[in-house]
């Protein structure tokens, strides 16, 4: 079935949570470089009003975000020398680059070209990369290329490009909201829809492990005899061991050049960096030219005391590659394990015109449709129920345990599991644009920052390469005087004990352990927490949170439920009939997002009140509202800051425990409203947790007083801790107060108020649901329940004290290994063919310290304390 998603499309369904369809949470869909066809590609309506002549995408008259996968970065100095290549490309700003997701992105001025951008970047760095496209949804259609060509000549309308990414397999991005997939796949007469990609960033890495299995292969098939004829007995003459021995050799040579020498080279040129790739490419070289040049002279009839040793450098290059093989294929395995975009459903049940249901392809899928989510199926995306009631099971995405009733109105979230009732829900977001993609990409975003201690880990590593390799040069100096002095040998001797020697220092030394430490260990805990409904958006957080001593706590919406009920309602004065009144106060308070304006809006809509209206409607944050209605001032808020607090009416009110809502008439009281809250069922048992680890528990709040310390008294939290009253400002400086003791601080709050404190807080922590996670300003956004920040503080502990060993091993490997490879040991040494193993040695514990993350099972993060 098709139709044209025109018809089904209201203003309304353009713009869902805030987010404009086509932002930068559609699925990713990476496009090499040097295949953009940008002649085929339409500007937005958008960028025609802004720009009527231009019609290269990305050439607008605005600053551009470009993205892009990067394949061939080994460890973190690849990153770095990245980062030092977009530096000092002109019209590029703020870039970044994720080593652990081999993606990048910077912005771009209108004035210059991305794909000229990317180009030089390949071509500076030795990189591969390709442009991920994330302006518009993108269908792979199945058609020839003579249609492909009739169609890029002649796009309809709502159609962005369209680029052959495969054997007559062409992606068709367009705008949803202008036209839907299936119109777009009618257009194609032939056409059928390709099989889905997988995840661009799971693609680059695949295509990355499979050519350096290759390279890693092919260089042990050319090793494996070079070392054979070395190290074995035989009775093959030393010539024809030695052609052939020279000639396997410089076939993995051959090898090593696109892997080690390209980018060293391009590295020191362009980007003036001596990184990690360098110490191979030296130690490589001496081996393999001291080797042709005692095979030369060898053929000359010339003895050497040193001959040829060309298993040395062969030996190097695979152990080297084997190193990397396995450091590829551990990051390969971290990103797909903590991955996401996995929860995202490919089939959907769509009900047509006839109330008749069909299966098809969830790409398919156009707004206003309804689809039906069967007994124990997956929720194919975010959408809005409709008909049906029943449990559904959200633990894969907010990490709540027990299953939530859904009834007509609710929302759905993609990824989740239904239960044993059929739900029929309308669409309200695409997949691939969806609360799965969010997470996703967040958690890629928290990647892509830097906290303090990788800054750390990036400083050593700078100073370790240019070390060695003085190291390497005064241990060479060291045993060509001892060959000379000591032991009395000729220069070629001597050389060519000394030149082993140098070669070992270098090829042992590994600063890779270093340069993974910190990546290796944040991915898996950012990823498995998402899954736990914890979604960590800055790196630093996770740094920051096992120091924690205090967390600071906002009362209403955070320790209560959020979902406050009408208590109590009570008129004053003649002046303004009650039924009118009410209409004014819904008026005020049914576009605040505060829960007590929620509440109240809520319980006057139950009464079939019709707001009247309002003139100059200003929120006052941490007060209340204020209006103009017929000439009179009309405010609503909270006792105080309308300065009724000492009137018997309040007092009375207040002494039962209930959060006040007053509202007066150009100052006279003329209505309350009493609200009561309820405790989150977590809220005791994370206090007790927290506490438990030795940490105080603060309450901050612009509620009353007493409702405050009734909290407080609940949750057995000190009344020394507790502040009532409080506005914004007061609440970052109660934060700030803290921190100027020395003491670690988190802000949790429901996001109502509290930006600056959450702000100021070492952590700020949000309590929200799957659509608070794109708009929340925090930290960290906690979809499941308070009890999150039990976990948040034991994901921090486990993560740093992983880190922490990775940061000790490195420099006891580094520091023994190069003492060893120096000879200092004199009687035990290690020769410069197994120096290869350094890679192996330093990388493969710091990898199985990452991965025994994925054995803390999640239950223990999120069973509280």
């Amino acid at each position: 079935m098709k139709r044209d998603s025109k018809s089904s499309i209201t203003p309304s369904q353009k713009q869902v949570d805030g987010s404009y369809i086509g932002k930068a949470t559609t699925a990713d869909r990476a496009l090499p470089a040097d295949k953009i066809d940008t002649s085929a590609t339409r500007p937005t309506q958008r960028d025609r009003k802004t720009n009527p002549d231009d019609i290269e995408l990305g050439c607008l008259n605005e600053v551009t975000l470009v993205s892009f996968s990067i394949s061939g970065m080994t460890c973190t100095g690849c990153s770095k020398k990245g980062m030092a290549v977009l530096d000092k490309i002109p019209g590029v700003a703020d870039g970044r680059i994720n080593f652990i997701a081999s993606t990048g992105e910077f912005k771009l001025d209108p004035q210059t070209n991305a794909v000229k951008v990317i180009s030089q970047f390949e071509r500076e760095t030795g990189f591969k990369c390709c442009r991920i496209m994330r302006m518009f949804q993108t269908l792979d259609v199945i058609m020839s290329k003579s249609e492909a060509n009739q169609f890029g000549n002649n796009l309809p309308s709502g159609i962005e490009s369209i680029i052959r990414v495969g054997k007559n397999i062409h992606g068709v991005s367009f705008d949803p909201t202008v036209i839907g997939a299936r119109s777009l796949l009618a257009l194609v007469p032939s056409g059928t829809l390709a099989a889905p990609r997988n995840d661009s960033t799971l693609v680059s890495s695949k295509k990355r492990l499979v050519r350096m299995a290759w390279s890693t292969a092919s260089a042990a098939a050319f090793t494996i005899p070079v070392v054979t004829l070395a190290w074995s007995h035989t009775s093959i003459p030393y010539v024809k061991r030695s052609v052939v021995s020279l000639v396997l050799a410089t076939c993995v040579q051959a090898i090593a050049i696109p892997e080690f020498y390209v980018g060293a080279t391009k590295s020191l040129i362009f980007s003036k960096v001596i990184e990690m790739d360098m110490l191979v490419v030296i130690s490589v070289t001496a081996a393999y030219g001291y080797s042709v040049i005692a095979f030369a002279l060898s053929r000359r009839g010339y003895v050497l005391v040193q001959e040829a040793f060309f298993e040395t450098s062969t030996l190097l290059v695979t152990l080297v590659l084997l190193g990397r093989l396995i450091s590829v294929l551990a990051r390969l395995k971290a990103f797909a394990a903590v991955s996401t975009k996995s929860l995202q459903a490919d089939v959907a049940l769509l009900m047509d015109g006839c109330e008749e249901t069909v299966e098809i392809d969830a790409r398919l899928l156009e707004y206003g449709d309804t689809v039906i989510i069967p007994p124990h199926g997956k929720v194919v995306t975010d959408g809005e129920v409709i008909s049906g009631a029943g449990a559904v099971d959200e633990s894969m995405v907010t990490g709540e345990s027990g299953p939530v009733q859904k009834k007509c109105g609710d929302t759905m979230i993609a990824g989740t599991m239904n239960g044993s009732s059929p739900l029929n829900v309308r669409l309200t977001r695409l997949p691939g644009q969806n609360s799965i993609s969010d997470i996703a990409e967040l958690v890629q975003n928290a990647l892509a920052t830097k906290p303090r201690v990788q800054d750390l880990a990036d400083k050593i590593a700078g100073w370790f390469i240019p070390v060695v390799v003085g190291i390497s040069c005064v241990v060479f100096a060291i045993w060509l005087g001892v060959g000379f002095k000591i032991r009395n040998q000729g220069a070629g001797g001597s050389i060519g004990v000394a030149i082993t020697y140098g070669i070992a220092v270098l090829a042992i030394s590994c600063p890779c352990a270093l340069g993974l430490a910190v990546p290796m260990v944040l991915i898996i805990p950012g990823g498995v927490a998402a899954k736990s409904g914890i979604i960590i958006k800055n790196a630093s957080a996770t740094e920051r949170a096992y120091r924690t001593t205090d967390v600071v706590f906002d009362k209403t919406g955070t320790l209560t439920t959020g979902v406050l009920e009408l208590g109590l309602e009570e008129y004053y004065g003649a002046a303004i009939e009650p039924a009118k009144l009410k209409g004014v106060v819904l008026a005020l308070v049914k576009n605040n997002r505060h829960p007590v304006s929620s509440a109240v809006a809520q319980a006057l809509r139950n009464q079939q009140v019709t707001a009247s209206l309002l003139e100059d409607v200003q929120s006052i944050p941490g007060a209340g509202l204020e209006a103009v209605w017929n000439g009179s001032s009309i405010r609503a808020g909270n006792p105080d800051w309308l300065a009724v607090q000492n009137r018997p009416e309040i007092r009375g009110v207040l002494d039962r425990g209930l959060t006040i809502l007053g509202v007066t008439v150009n100052s006279e009281l003329v209505a309350i409203y009493g609200l009561t809250s309820t405790l989150r069922p977590e809220a005791k048992a994370t206090i007790q947790g927290l506490q438990r680890r030795r940490v105080l528990c603060h309450i901050v709040s612009g509620d009353t007083t007493k409702v405050v310390e009734d909290v407080a008294r609940t949750l057995e939290i000190s009344s020394n801790n507790v502040a009532s009253r409080q506005n914004p400002s007061t609440k970052q400086a109660y934060v700030k107060r803290l921190i100027d003791q020395g003491r670690t601080v988190i802000f949790c709050g429901d996001g109502t108020n509290d930006a600056v404190a959450v702000a100021q807080a070492h952590v700020g922590i949000q309590i929200g649901s799957t659509s608070d996670i794109t708009r929340a300003t925090a930290d960290v956004v906690l979809t499941g329940g308070l009890n999150g920040i039990l976990s948040l503080l034991d994901i921090s502990k486990q993560a740093y004290v992983r880190i922490g060993f990775d940061f000790v091993w490195s420099a006891i490997y580094n520091i023994f290994a190069i003492l060893l490879a120096a000879g200092a040991f004199v009687k035990v040494s290690i020769p410069p063919a197994y120096a290869g193993l350094g890679e192996i040695v330093s990388v493969f514990p710091v990898i199985l310290v990452a991965m025994s993350l994925m054995r803390i099972k999640q239950k223990s993060w999120i069973s509280g304390p």
